[in-house]
């Protein structure tokens, strides 16, 4: 859309010299979001009493522009397109229904009969009469219409399903089937859709009796489960009124949910490298322990021989000494030292008895 930049001054003039209608008819605002982008600019603007006044060459109190402003002196406003209702300050499902009701090429009129039938209609009859039945449902990936009305308003639903399906696949989108239950497929995102007909309660006449459910022939289109669950019905308007209602937000819907899904997608991938780089330092905290552990261990297997010698040294010297160091002293101080060889992680000396 094509904009343009104003200063507060400049906008300031604009509202004091022309009527909040023609205002919307040059911009792509409602009367509602002109008075917020002036709140927003703290720009005055005229009362309705005013262009009242001016016609008719009246006095009247014209409210100056204060010119300190704590904000940014750049307005950026949307130039309205000639023929075109969208308004850039309404909610996102308001311009999308615009933008689908605008399209010329868009088939929104439910016909009072139905001509070059879907696939889809022609399946859903021919199951109606009984010429398709499903030996198991669930696992059956042909699609029926999820319709569940009156004998007397199947016609309705039929006509209403058919042009749904063909403002469906013109928007590039398609019917699906998933779990057994039927839906729309909107940019890889599936979304459960059920027409059903309205009933009304009516309470039991005596205490043996019991509730009884009339149906009114009123339409209900439901879509999505849970918290994406979204109803319309039959009121002042028909659903038939409702298809660019109906499209806009089954649109809006799957390109909310892809976002999500983009999202929980990055979350777990950002999850899975959390619990990795976890595991990982946990993998090498347990291999620097076991390392620590063994040099514990040799340090103590090395003193351990160091020990072994002294006392080795010690008794030679007191054998010496006593005049008492024999062949069999000797032997023992041999075997000894090749213990202490053994024991020392220095010099891991073989020993056919204490290795095995």
């Amino acid at each position: 859309m094509e904009t343009i930049e104003l200063t507060r001054k400049e906008l300031y003039d604009i509202v004091w010299s022309t009527t909040l209608s023609k205002l919307t008819q040059q911009y792509a605002y409602t009367n509602d979001g002109i008075k917020k982008i002036c709140k927003q600019y703290e720009v005055p603007m005229p009362d309705g009493s005013y262009w009242s006044k001016l016609k008719f060459n009246k006095k009247f109190k014209k409210e100056k522009l204060n010119p300190i402003f704590g904000g940014v002196n750049k307005i950026i406003l949307t130039i309205r397109k000639e023929g075109n209702p969208i308004n850039v300050d309404q909610t996102p499902l308001t311009i999308r229904t615009k933008e689908i009701e605008n399209d010329p090429n868009a088939p929104l009129i439910v016909p009072e009969t139905i001509t070059k039938p879907d696939i889809l209609t022609i399946q859903t009859k021919d199951y109606w009469k009984g010429k398709i039945k499903f030996n198991s449902y669930r696992e059956d990936n042909r699609i029926v219409y999820p319709i569940r009305v009156g004998e007397h308003c199947k016609k309705r639903a039929l006509l209403f399903m058919d042009t749904f399906t063909k403002l469906l696949r013109y928007k590039g989108h398609t019917w699906s089937k998933e779990y057994g239950s039927e839906g729309v497929l909107i940019d890889t995102v599936f979304i459960e859709i059920d027409l059903r007909e309205a009933s009304k309660r009516i309470p039991p006449t005596t205490k043996y009796d019991s509730s009884q459910y009339i149906p009114t022939g009123e339409f209900i289109i439901k879509m999505g489960k849970y918290s994406g669950e979204r109803e319309w019905r039959d009121g002042k308007a028909k659903v038939e009124e409702m298809l660019a209602k109906i499209m806009a937000k089954l649109e809006i819907y799957a390109a909310e949910e892809k976002i999500q899904k983009e999202r929980n997608r990055i979350w777990h991938l950002n999850y899975q490298a959390e619990l990795k780089r976890k595991e990982e330092i946990k993998q090498r905290k347990n291999e620097e322990v076991e390392k620590f552990n063994k040099l514990v261990k040799l340090s103590e297997q090395y003193n351990k021989s160091l020990l072994i010698r002294k006392y080795i040294e010690a008794k030679k010297e007191k054998a010496q000494n006593e005049n008492t160091l024999d062949q069999e002293t000797k032997e023992w101080i041999n075997w000894a030292n090749d213990k202490a060889d053994w024991l020392d992680p220095l010099i891991n000396k073989p020993d056919d008895i204490l290795d095995n």
